[in-house]
């Protein structure tokens, strides 16, 4: 008997060898596959801003200069585009705003950026301001900002809906350059105190408490139980999409003239680029997680890059008619619209079948409407 329990436990130990070592060298060649190309490829930029009128700026918050490396080919990406087009490209770093820093006093970075440029926006000229993660860079630059701000004069904020799970966006967003919305981001830098002692989701979590909390009274009895219910008790993603979900059936159901929510799919301006293990199509035009440290790594978000980039872009050559050079693509990263939009639905559809299942924990619970 002893003999066979040492027999199955060494078996055992093999098996898990295996399998682990099958993985660990299968996603390693998948790592490796992912990154062969058999030529570059450099495409004209084709758009124009000819005849706009919008004074247009795009703004990152970093927490200090040293930070850029870990987002270098996405900020070389956004540099280069803001000169070509005339946005102005502010990147504010933290660590060195002396009198911003005293009075954005956030314990979470997350939070702290919010309040930072809603100081920074007093001193910034531009009537909009495309609001951008460090790690969001420009793959395509053939596409303009200005297509995705909202005619509605009364909006203030323009946010959109994740295609990965449930949440609002909070790492990109357009945002008025006015009073309402320097109060508003100041809020939400101050909901840092409000959040519950459970996985709350830092600002991505918060964003959707935040947007509610302009329609109330109305809808609070409602909101407390989105909270209370299940904010409070979050302890993990799983947990936490519920309350997103109860959220955004609120959200759904609310009017705020301010706030504008792009829904999921091709309607807002960036997207997570590894949904689509980093291959692109002439729909889009900002990819979410270049960061050096997911970079061909075998964890969640690990993206490949899409650009033969080698050195820091020359930013002198972005301004003229040749900057569109700069952008050197891998063959094997560019895809047919219709190909690339199939995987994205795909994926939509998958979250969309996750949003039914908590929504049927809201309604057992609360009868939710």
């Amino acid at each position: 008997m002893r003999t066979f329990q040492r027999y199955s436990i060494g078996l055992l130990i093999f098996v898990v060898f295996i399998i682990i070592f099958e993985e660990l060298n299968t996603g390693k060649g998948r790592i490796k596959l992912s990154n062969l190309y058999n030529h570059e490829v450099i495409r004209n930029i084709t758009v124009s801003r000819q005849g706009r009128k919008e004074n247009i700026g795009i703004v990152i918050v970093l927490n200090e200069v040293e930070d850029e490396k870990e987002y270098q080919m996405a900020l070389d990406t956004v540099r280069c585009y803001g000169r070509y087009f005339e946005y102005d490209v502010h990147v504010i770093h933290a660590e060195k705003e002396d009198v911003i820093k005293e009075k954005c006093q956030q314990k979470d970075f997350m939070f702290r950026r919010h309040c930072i440029l809603s100081l920074k926006m007093l001193s910034i000229s531009n009537t909009w301001l495309l609001f951008l993660d460090g790690d969001m860079g420009v793959i395509n630059p053939n596409h303009l900002i200005e297509d995705y701000l909202s005619v509605d004069r009364n909006t203030q904020i323009v946010f959109y809906n994740r295609i990965m799970n449930h949440e609002v966006m909070a790492g990109s967003y357009l945002v008025r350059n006015s009073h309402w919305s320097r109060r508003f981001l100041m809020f939400w830098a101050n909901f840092e105190k409000k959040l519950p002692r459970s996985f709350h989701g830092s600002d991505n979590g918060a964003i959707h408490s935040v947007i509610l909390n302009q329609a109330l009274p109305s809808i609070k009895p409602k909101l407390d139980i989105c909270e209370n219910e299940f904010w409070i008790k979050s302890t993990d993603y799983e947990s936490l999409s519920t309350y997103e979900v109860c959220a955004q059936e609120l959200i759904k159901n609310v009017s705020i003239p301010e706030i504008k929510i792009l829904p999921k799919g091709r309607f807002a301006w960036a997207r997570d680029g590894w949904l689509t293990d980093s291959i692109w199509s002439d729909t889009d035009f900002i990819f979410h997680g270049w960061q050096i440290k997911r970079k061909d790594k075998l964890i969640f978000g690990r993206w490949h890059s899409p650009l033969v980039y080698v050195d820091p872009w020359n930013l002198t050559t972005c301004s003229d008619k040749e900057a569109w050079k700069n952008w050197k693509y891998r063959d094997t990263s560019m895809a047919r619209i219709v190909d690339v939009d199939r995987k994205i639905f795909e994926k939509i559809q998958e979250e969309r079948k996750n949003y039914e299942e908590h929504l049927q924990i809201i309604s057992d619970h609360l009868q939710f409407e």
